[in-house]
């Protein structure tokens, strides 16, 4: 009698086994990967490994790319338990820069973490690297004549080969390349006298066609600033606050010289911001009113006012106004 009990206590357990649902698992080797320093034109793959580790068939529905640079391959989305398969990712870092953090979204019918997610980082480095590509002279005087460099640093072992440069219409501007081991050295120089008598600033677009394919093309932007012949107190407008109240606020321009001058014109390239018009004397400081209308609607402005002078060559001077309304 002792001994029958015994054995249906040791039975007990395996009917409980038997009665335990089958499930589906994906197991991933792993769920990052570095694909290390690319170039831009440089498209690579990486193949993560995807193992059904459950005891009942697992179907991969779907791979889902965080952004269009990156496709994807399943290489078998029917898994039976223990099978393995290879999911293939490719990313094509063209437009891409610096540091690329990327993701992919895998989406199983797995009993346990049916939505897994792939990530994958890069370094995008150019061929070429600029030390900039904006060259600014500023607070230029008419006899002023000054000297900038841009280096061209190649980022391989190749060196950087200019075929031919593209400078838009600036008598203004001179060009000169010279070489220093794999790098490029652009050399800018600049003759304030030459700039044009109507402006008090402006900006040329130089392009360096090279024989490196990534890019096969450089722009530079030359940025250049006369000094204004008037300082404005304060040197920009910005407002903040609610909506549909009015705003004004005084400003002041002082000849740098001391002569007397004369405000011309005075426009803004927003009609909901008014200039009040200007004393038609002449003097050595003058005061004008803007203000913004309280018709103006809640959002950001970036817009700005423009100051015709009596001052040698009428040159135009503008400063910003900027509001941020809720």
């Amino acid at each position: 009698m002792l001994l029958r009990k015994a054995h249906f206590l040791l039975a007990v357990p395996a009917i409980c086994l038997a009665q335990a649902p089958a499930q589906s698992r994906l197991v991933l080797d792993a769920t990052d990967h570095d694909f290390g320093k690319l170039a831009p034109g440089t498209a690579v793959t990486h193949r993560f490994k995807a193992t059904n580790g459950g005891n009942a068939p697992l179907t991969i529905n779907h791979l889902s790319p965080s952004c269009g640079c990156t496709s994807t391959v399943v290489g078998k989305s029917f898994l039976l338990p223990g099978e393995s398969t290879e999911l293939e990712v490719t990313f094509n870092p063209e437009g891409q820069s610096g540091l690329v953090h990327k993701s992919v979204r895998v989406e199983s019918d797995a009993a346990v973490d049916p939505i897994q997610t792939l990530t994958f980082q890069a370094e995008v480095l150019p061929d070429i690297l600029p030390s900039t590509t904006t060259v600014r002279f500023q607070d230029l005087l008419r006899a002023d004549h000054r000297k900038a460099s841009v280096r061209l640093s190649s980022g391989t072992a190749k060196g950087i080969s200019l075929s031919d440069v593209d400078l838009s219409e600036a008598p203004w501007l001179g060009v000169a390349t010279r070489e220093e081991g794999r790098d490029l050295w652009v050399d800018f120089e600049l003759l304030a006298s030459r700039l044009p008598k109507d402006k008090l600033h402006g900006d040329d677009t130089v392009r360096l066609h090279v024989s490196n394919p990534n890019p096969s093309e450089v722009n530079l932007t030359v940025h250049w600033e006369l000094r204004a012949p008037v300082l404005a107190v304060p040197g920009r407008i910005a407002w903040a606050g609610p909506a549909g109240q009015d705003r004004s606020m005084a400003v002041r321009l002082n000849s740098r010289n001391r002569k007397p001058f004369r405000i011309l014109s005075a426009r803004t390239s927003n009609p909901l911001i008014q200039v009040s018009a200007p004393s038609p004397k002449a003097a050595p400081s003058q005061a004008i009113q803007v203000r913004m209308l309280p018709s103006a609607p809640a959002g950001v402005y970036e817009d700005s006012v423009t100051l015709t002078l009596d001052t040698p060559g009428r040159p135009v001077f503008e400063f910003r106004v900027s509001a941020a309304l809720n």
